[in-house]
């Protein structure tokens, strides 16, 4: 290979100019460049290498012509190799170059920093600064910039702000990209407000922010929830700067407003950005149809996934996921089906996403064979199950009271050495106390908390409403002392729960003494307060307490919602005995006088 690649470099250098001058038995260009340098160069500024194959084939010639080619061609085709993301290739290309003779200036060494940073070494990258040094170079910007770079996508967020405060100190003025990077390091890890005083700094070293600077702070704050924010900066880019945003920009805004429910407003720059020639884009679309979703209006999400195709715009797999969710939610399984085939059709692959909303459909309407066979066939598909696959069908098995079938997949979930969260508990465990297998639960709830899964409100309501349903009455009394012990306050459904337990125990002094605690504790009772102890009441044969109850709960201008629950919850003869309401011809409906 080495003898064919010096004959067909020997053949090109004949017809090549001779001004040369002799160093160490090679030749070195003195002036100009060979036109096979100019033709390399030009396809390394074109992006024409897109292959690293191209680019050995150009080196092997380079390598081993005579005179030897300058050092800013071999730069070229470094950078080159850089770009197609082949960075561990760079460095024995640069070994190769050393063992020619070829010696290497600042660029050469900003390339390898580079290929460093990029490669997660940033380490490497300061010692490639040390021989910079050592060759009597100084370090440029475009130095500088390569190292703040790996420093942040390292994650080292300190650090890269040190070096860049450092550089400036140092005489380097920071270029627009520089600042570029800091900004987008800086919102990464948040520091947003940072990004922004940064921003501002721009000026002062004579550069100007531009549209990739707009569009990372714009699209962290929207982010954030600081809609208002990005708006205005969004104002000021355009306005002030006359930056014309890219499809990038106004996505970004447009999904922080459709985050932020202000549909309208998204809509309007939906076609602002359309009346100014920038296409949406796929993520434009489905923030538009996410948002729509979301609301039900099932129409004018469906007018954009039909416009996406109308526009040539091809529809992505989460374009697919968020109009198959909300179809799975409402039930309308045959209608998500069909969008299933279609996009298989198509040939874009469901994914993990598409499954667990196929799956949590089915088991919404009650499918939980055909639930089970699409989740045994994501294998098939060599789709991972992951935590939410298992939590909705077990949550669909729990509801159907399937709890053997729940707590096989439970059983399997720890198998495969999947997480299992609050969810995951919190599921089996309501599950578990609906059936009536408090036992079982009680096992996993302290389960959970030896394997540092801490129990939150829902997971303490679900065995709250287990100890009552099934008489364990101590049980439940030590477990809401624990709750409240731990720092967990009762919210108005766990104090429900526990009225609604010492009420149908005839408990009434401690059900009421727990009304008493909710106002102290700043709980405000709901209807289901209300209608649980009156009922308790009347039938301890206190209508005095229970008339009491429902004056004050009049002063509290109950909404119809808070009556019409009383109402249903009392019978007619319970209704009679109260002096406030006058009974009406169906069971349980009145008014108050």
């Amino acid at each position: 290979m080495t003898i064919l690649i010096k004959r067909v470099v020997s053949r090109f250098l004949a017809a090549l100019p001779h001004s040369t001058v002799t160093a160490t038995g090679r030749n070195y260009v003195l002036t100009g460049k060979t036109p096979f340098e100019i033709q390399v160069c030009d396809q390394c500024k074109s992006g024409e290498i897109k292959k690293l194959d191209d680019a050995l084939s150009y080196f092997n010639i380079l390598v081993y012509m005579n005179p030897v080619p300058c050092i800013e061609t071999f730069n070229h085709l470094l950078t080159s190799v850089s770009r197609i993301r082949c960075y561990p290739q760079v460095f024995p290309l640069y070994q190769r170059m050393k063992l020619a003779g070829i010696q290497p200036d600042i660029y050469t060494f900003t390339i390898l920093i580079n290929c460093c940073c990029h490669l997660r070494q940033v380490d490497y990258g300061f010692c490639l600064v040390s021989e910079i040094l050592k060759k009597g170079f100084h370090p440029n910007v475009i130095t500088f910039t390569s190292l703040i770079r790996g420093l942040f996508l390292q994650g080292r967020f300190r650090p890269a702000i040190q070096l860049f405060d450092k550089m400036i100190d140092n005489g380097i003025q920071p270029n627009a990209v520089t600042c570029g990077t800091v900004i987008t390091g800086l919102c990464r890890v948040g520091e947003v407000g940072r990004a922004l005083e940064l921003q501002r700094k721009m000026e002062k070293w004579n550069c100007r922010p531009n549209g990739v600077s707009y569009g990372v702070i714009i699209d962290t704050l929207c982010k954030t929830g600081s809609v208002d924010k990005a708006l205005n900066l969004f104002l000021q880019m355009t306005t002030d700067r006359k930056i014309i945003p890219d499809v990038v920009v106004y996505s970004s805004v447009i999904n922080g407003l459709c985050s932020s429910d202000r549909l309208s407003e998204a809509i309007r720059l939906f076609d602002d950005m359309s009346s100014r020639g920038i296409s949406p884009n796929a993520v434009t679309y489905n923030s538009m149809i996410h948002a729509f979703s979301q609301r039900g209006c099932w129409k004018e999400a469906k007018r954009f996934f039909d416009e996406m195709a109308d526009r040539g715009i091809s529809r992505t797999v989460v374009t697919y996921n968020i109009l198959m969710d909300t179809l799975c939610k409402q039930g309308r399984m045959e209608e998500a089906g069909g969008l299933f085939e279609e996009m298989i059709n198509l040939g874009k692959q469901p994914n993990v996403v598409t499954y667990n909303s196929m799956i949590d459909g089915m088991c919404l309407t009650g499918k939980l064979e055909e639930a089970q066979r699409l989740f045994d066939s994501m294998a098939g598909r060599g789709l991972e199950h992951d935590e939410y696959s298992f939590d909705v069908l077990i949550n669909g098995y729990c509801k159907n009271f399937r709890l053997d079938d729940a707590l096989q997949l439970f059983e399997k979930m720890k198998q495969k050495g999947l997480k299992r969260t609050q969810v995951t508990y919190n599921t089996l465990l309501d599950g578990l106390c609906r059936a009536g297998r408090v036992s079982i639960a009680q096992s996993l709830f302290e389960e959970m908390q030896s394997l540092g899964v801490t129990p939150n409100i829902v997971t303490y309501g679900a065995m709250l409403d287990g100890f009552w349903m099934n008489r364990r009455i101590n049980e439940a009394m030590e477990l809401f002392q624990s709750m409240q012990g731990k720092g967990l306050a009762p919210n108005v459904i766990t104090y429900n729960i526990m009225i609604n337990g010492m009420c149908k125990e005839g408990m009434l002094f401690e059900a009421e003494k727990l009304l008493f605690e909710m106002e102290n504790n700043g709980c405000i009772q709901d209807a289901i307060t209300y209608a649980t102890m009156i009922k308790g009441f009347i039938e301890g044969e206190n209508v005095e307490k229970a008339v009491e109850l429902v004056q004050k709960m009049r002063k509290n201008s109950p909404s119809k919602a808070t009556i019409s629950l009383l109402a249903n919850s009392l019978t007619v003869d319970q209704i009679k005995r109260l002096e406030f309401v006058k009974p009406r011809c169906n069971k349980g409906e009145f008014w108050p006088d």
